[in-house]
């Protein structure tokens, strides 16, 4: 249910980023409506793509790190060498 969130929310962010960058350029070229959605939903699903990806590494190195963490804390002690009286 979190992932869904995360895609979701990854989804609204890539929508709102596309819109203000067509903003910025909305007077470079003259073009028709479909054209504009177009152009703002390819640069969507461009920005969503790299935001997912960079979502994935984040997650692999922090899951990494996690586990590398926990396996230090759970190692025991070592034993003292040879007879013990």
């Amino acid at each position: 249910m979190k992932l869904l969130r995360v895609v979701l929310i990854f989804a609204v962010l890539s929508f709102a980023l596309a819109g203000l960058f067509y903003y910025l350029t909305d007077n470079v070229i003259v073009s028709s409506w479909s054209a504009k959605m177009a152009e703002i939903g390819t640069i969507a699903i461009i920005i969503f793509i790299i935001m997912m990806i960079l979502y994935v590494i984040a997650r692999a190195t922090v899951k990494g790190a996690t586990k590398g963490a926990s396996a230090l804390r759970k190692k025991k002690p070592s034993d003292p060498e040879g007879p013990t009286s």
